[in-house]
């Protein structure tokens, strides 16, 4: 069984900042005593940083997809941008963003009642938080994983219970004791951000089965894992199970990053619950229509995601070749690599020549580095650089 870890303590995360150098609280000074306002757990908690943005830099460090967008999504921006559609931005977009869910639908085999689109699938985690989850209540997730599950657990004032991955060298595996921990919401990251390890369809499906409460599989980078041949999502299974929900994103597979789009899957019935409780026009009219166009054009999503898949398989390759680095089996569009002490040194000798990749000053983190799949000529860079770099 994996350890066990009870964090009562508001915003306790990856304080040097899963995903980043998280802030920390300072004393105030006796000039900003409207703070005292603020609710302590907003006071206490350390908030959720994102990836390092530095420009000019190459960035293999927050999993973004290294191809452009869909020529067909280009073309929608172009269309969006002319005179004739000056409507469009100056009224407010459809609420519920019908269209975007009927195609989504269409394109994986539920019905458009089943579908709830967010502004970015952290959206849609935010809309689950306060749908199901009272001060007091328990999350469960597998650690370590998506840092952002602990922060929504801060704001809502909720205990989260993290239990270690077990981890082997073939893989890391989800933990029995996580089903029986009495959670009202437990949370998958499946393939599991930062190991871009999967859980079998069948293991996850038993943990619905276990748990009395709700179960949420984040599918953030699920598209990379079917494309390389794994069965694995469970999108399938929302009818069969009436405490599923799925979240998938157009951040990664989709190029659509900086458009902020995702989408949720469960039960028609929840949905319409949750409908209730997401801001009253939380996906914009521009998002909505490059959403239908990243789904409509396969062709290019296809070829994105071969050639992401043939490149990830080029990058272990040569770090397990020119520098002897190991990765837990990858499913996404990034890996874990096993570096060593020199981690951190290689971290910031590669920062400081311009090319971000992640990496953690925690204990079970902190010997590792993730990086993400880029183009040919970005993983050619990496080589080039670590071998400079290299001891």
């Amino acid at each position: 069984m994996g350890r066990i870890a009870w964090r009562n303590r508001p915003g306790w995360g990856f304080p040097e900042g899963h995903y980043g150098a998280a802030s920390r609280m300072n004393p105030l000074p006796a000039d900003v005593s409207m703070l005292r306002h603020l609710r302590p757990a907003v006071r206490a908690m350390s908030g959720y940083t994102p990836g390092e943005q530095v420009n000019q830099s190459v960035k293999l460090n927050t999993n973004e997809c290294p191809w452009p967008p869909s020529p067909r999504v280009l073309s929608v921006l172009r269309e969006l941008a002319e005179p004739g559609a000056s409507d469009r931005l100056r009224l407010y977009p459809d609420p519920v963003s019908r269209r975007l869910r009927e195609t989504a639908a269409g394109l994986y085999g539920v019905s458009p009642d089943q579908v709830l689109a967010g502004n970015g699938s952290d959206d849609c985690l935010t809309v689950l938080y306060r749908a199901f989850l009272d001060p007091g209540d328990r999350v469960a997730v597998p650690w370590p994983t998506y840092g952002l599950y602990d922060t929504l657990a801060a704001l809502q004032g909720i205990e989260i219970v993290h239990v270690d991955f077990l981890r082997d060298a073939a893989g890391w595996h989800l933990p029995e004791a996580l089903g029986r921990l009495g959670a009202k919401l437990v949370l998958v990251a499946n393939p599991n951000n930062p190991s871009a390890t999967l859980v079998p369809v069948a293991t996850l499906r038993r943990l619905c089965e276990q748990v009395d409460g709700m179960v949420v599989v984040d599918e953030a980078y699920i598209d990379f894992a079917l494309a390389d041949g794994h069965d694995a999502t469970l999108l399938p299974f929302i009818d069969q199970h009436p405490n599923l929900v799925v979240l998938r994103t157009f951040s990664k597979s989709y190029s659509l990053a900086g458009a902020r789009l995702g989408l949720l899957f469960a039960a028609a019935p929840l949905v319409a619950e949750l409908i209730k409780v997401k801001d009253s026009y939380n996906v914009n009219v521009l998002t909505q229509a490059l959403g239908i166009a990243a789904l409509e054009d396969r062709d290019h999503f296809r070829d994105c995601m071969r050639k992401t898949v043939d490149e990830r398989r080029r990058l272990e390759r040569l770090l397990a070749e020119r520098f002897g680095w190991t990765c837990p089996p990858s499913a996404g569009n990034f890996c874990l690599f096993q570096v060593g002490p020199d981690a951190e040194r290689l971290y910031l000798g590669l920062k400081q020549r311009g090319l971000l990749v992640r990496w953690w000053n925690r204990p079970i983190l902190r010997e590792c580095l993730r990086i993400t799949v880029g183009r040919p000529d970005q993983t050619d860079a990496l080589i080039a650089h670590l071998t400079d770099l290299a001891p």
